[in-house]
């Protein structure tokens, strides 16, 4: 049984090295696609592939993300190294799993569970972080420190999506879904996961032009069903910080356990999972000769050359005006 993990980067380096420094503590293999990065996160990338053969350097290539067309190109190569009992995991590098997936499928999974959603913990900017990085208080050089010594407040995500799959050679992953046909019989217990998406405001201003951007261009803007209601549309930095009296926000001791969170909206209704874990069971093989492939022709889409330009000049700088 070995761990495989999907990774796509985007300018990154204030958090990629700890990203594979926490992933390499349990995973097998380590597929990564940089989709144009400005900054080192490739050259990052390439010296611990350099020197740990777990990690495998994909490409970089100036190309939109896209939940199906990026994540279904990576599992078609990455794949190429996968057996039958093996999981694989789509992950960022904003993630730290607060459970080994090891131990979480040994641990918190059954047997006849092969999928887990993920279950988030939001650790967030505050307003009193903000006016400490106004203040000098904290600074780039502060980046050195592992992130969850500066970011301690978090909230509790509602959303999840799944994360966690367990392979089998039959199964299809065309570049039309964001996850695989039939992939498995859902676990009940979610996955958590440390998510640090906003990590001091420079990387965060430069997090919302880099989607603003992206988002303002009309090809990319086919990549998503509802683009004018999607996160990624919001160029405003300053409305992803929260109160320090933010309901709902809570506050984690390092070194201690977050409190379990168990949720079960990911679930289906009772009948349908009944029928479901019947026909798992039994019936996924049919099911996927039944399913398309990932087309041998399908790439992700290249950005044009003034968007990338666009881009190159938007985040060339470390300077955030708070």
């Amino acid at each position: 049984m070995r761990f495989h993990c999907l990774l796509p980067i985007r300018d990154e380096a204030d958090i990629v090295s700890q990203c594979l420094r926490h992933l390499l503590k349990w995973a097998d293999y380590i597929y990564v696609f940089d989709t144009g990065s400005v900054d080192n996160s490739w050259e990052v990338v390439q010296d611990y592939a350099a020197t740990d053969q777990r990690i495998i350097a994909l490409k970089k290539e100036s190309v939109y993300f896209s939940e199906t067309l990026l994540r279904g190109w990576m599992f078609h190569h990455a794949r190429n190294k996968m057996y039958d009992g093996d999981w694989f995991l789509r992950v960022d590098a904003d993630e730290f799993h607060h459970i080994s997936p090891p131990e979480f499928v040994r641990e918190h999974m059954r047997k006849h569970e092969t999928v887990a959603y993920h279950q988030y913990y939001d650790f967030r900017l505050t307003e009193s972080e903000v006016d400490a990085w106004a203040k000098g208080e904290e600074t780039l050089a502060d980046r050195s420190q592992p992130i969850e010594n500066r970011r301690r407040h978090y909230t509790v995500s509602v959303y999840a999506e799944p994360r966690l799959c367990l392979y089998r050679k039959t199964m299809k992953w065309p570049e039309t879904v964001s996850f695989p046909y039939n992939a498995g019989y859902v676990a009940r217990e979610r996955l958590p996961i440390r998510h640090y998406p906003h990590r001091d405001p420079a990387q965060l201003q430069k997090r919302c032009l880099l989607r603003a951007v992206m988002m303002s261009d009309e090809q990319n803007r086919q990549n998503w069903s509802r683009p004018e209601a999607h996160h990624w549309s919001c160029g405003n930095w300053r409305e992803f910080i929260v109160s320090d009296n933010e309901p709902g926000l809570k506050y984690w001791q390092l070194g201690t356990l977050l409190p379990i969170v168990r949720q079960t909206n990911h679930l289906k209704l009772s009948h349908i999972r009944i029928l479901q874990r019947a026909a798992h069971s039994v019936l996924l093989p049919l099911l996927d000769s039944n399913r398309s492939g990932f087309s041998a022709s399908a790439l992700p889409q290249p950005i044009p050359p003034a968007v990338a330009e666009e881009l190159k000049k938007a985040l060339g700088s470390e300077a955030v005006e708070v």
